[in-house]
């Protein structure tokens, strides 16, 4: 019988994580459109391609990640998991729990509760995936005590993390306080918690690769990084509780928080502008990953952080949540910050000991600039309609409808950066596919 390595089965988890990528940019782009032209023809309403979208935004990051922290892990330890067989029928798990997910809701099946629309059973099956392969990565771990790293170690955290914070969300509250908290135990504490851990790891194992930081400073940073993603992103995540019935203190908490999140973050962009003016030469493979890591970290220091501190302020918040502004924010703050770094991952994984040649570079660098440029100017739009949408809704008091009609022009340049941003996505998603196939026999 083939046996598989970690290495092997962490190519499995991120080159679905891109399919499933991909498939998101085509969504997004249909149901921005028919938010414009709601007469439009389609075998799937609108409130239910929303619920597809969302289910691809918050699962495609976790599917590809848990591949990162398989894959370097090994790399850190110089040693294989503890079970690459459990790691092979987690991934079989996941794959079917989040097939069975987006099938259903496009059959318009769900629950009605907004962002984690889904029946219960398929999160159930999500929740035993990570809860597996939290429990192989503390068992590798505890194979290899002596080897353990603090990238290796805080991977693993974020893992747990991920398991935790989701299981809750498998039953369903009574009480509409509780059950709004749960849910942005999902929405945002895997961004601004989980997910920040487990792709922490995956910086600093680059960074000292590519020689862009050393092994001293990425370390200190990683210990910082990991205390004020747990810490900052625990009681940050009071800035979603502001109007939801918790008590008042959570108004100071919530805003503090959340702004203390944003040291980690500065800190890496410095040792990133130390670290680049003594690298050595990259090549064309890592200038690429490089190319996707900047562009994660510059969304994270304006769109995550600037605007989100902006909009977390009480006297702001009141008037904006809800609005477009959010999602303008959001876009920035799970794609800009997670998916480039995941899609940065996933390529360096699957292009391991492939090297990259100036065509193919040249290609995905147009991907990345297309992506971000759509980014940009998607999110930009948004805003511009939220700022609108606050003033003459929440402030005026106009009907809400007659200020859609106003803020439609900037819906229709929604979906034209949209449709750069697609463009991009597929650009970027058939280099990867083409280098996995490539690279899969060896």
């Amino acid at each position: 019988m083939k046996t598989f390595s970690g290495k092997q089965i962490a190519r499995r988890y991120v080159l679905y994580g891109v399919f499933l990528f991909a498939i998101q940019g085509i969504v997004a782009l249909l149901g921005a459109t028919s938010l414009i032209f709601p007469d439009l023809p389609s075998p799937v309403s609108y409130a239910y391609g929303r619920a597809v979208h969302l289910a691809l935004a918050t699962f495609w990051p976790v599917i590809g990640m848990m591949g990162m922290v398989y894959y370097y892990t090994v790399e850190q330890l110089k040693a294989d998991i503890y079970s690459p067989k459990l790691a092979r029928w987690q991934f079989l798990i996941l794959l079917m729990a989040s097939a069975g997910l987006l099938g259903t809701l496009a059959l318009g099946i769900g629950n009605g509760r907004e962002y984690l629309d889904g029946l219960p059973v398929f999160y159930l099956g999500i929740s035993l995936g990570l809860l597996l392969g939290a429990y192989n990565l503390i068992r590798t771990l505890w194979q290899n005590k002596q080897k353990i790293t603090p990238a290796a170690g805080i991977m693993a955290v974020g893992a747990v993390f991920l398991c935790v914070l989701i299981i809750p969300n498998v039953l369903r509250f009574t009480n509409p306080v509780a059950d709004e908290a749960v849910k942005f135990w999902v929405v945002h504490l895997w961004e601004e918690m989980a997910f920040e851990l487990t792709t922490s790891g995956f910086i600093a194992s680059f960074f000292v690769t590519a020689g862009i930081a050393e092994k001293r400073d990425i370390e200190k940073w990683l210990y910082l990084e990991a205390t004020l993603s747990v810490i900052g992103g625990l009681f940050g995540t009071g800035h979603h509780y502001f109007w939801i019935g918790f008590p008042p203190v959570w108004l100071f908490l919530g805003t503090f928080f959340s702004l203390i999140q944003v040291l980690p973050v500065f800190l890496l962009a410095y040792l990133v502008y130390k670290g680049f003016k003594k690298h050595k030469p990259f090549s064309l493979r890592e200038k690429l990953a490089v190319g996707l890591i900047l562009s994660s970290i510059f969304h994270h220091l304006t769109g995550a952080t600037l605007l989100g501190i902006l909009i977390t302020i009480p006297w702001i918040n009141v008037y904006a949540h809800g609005t477009y502004i959010t999602s303008g924010h959001a876009h920035l703050a799970l794609f800009g910050t997670i998916g480039f770094l995941v899609l940065a991952g996933a390529y360096t994984i699957l292009s391991e000991k492939e090297p990259l040649d100036k065509k193919a570079y040249g290609y995905g660098l147009s991907g990345v600039i297309l992506l971000n440029l759509g980014l940009i100017g998607m999110s930009s739009s948004l805003i511009l309609a939220g700022f609108l949408q606050t003033y003459l809704w929440r402030v005026m008091g106009i009907d809400f409808m007659a200020v859609n009609s106003v803020i439609n022009p900037y819906l229709i340049l929604r979906v034209l950066w949209g449709s750069l941003f697609t463009l991009g996505a597929a650009i970027l998603c058939s280099l990867i596919i083409r280098t996995w196939w490539k690279t899969r026999r060896a």
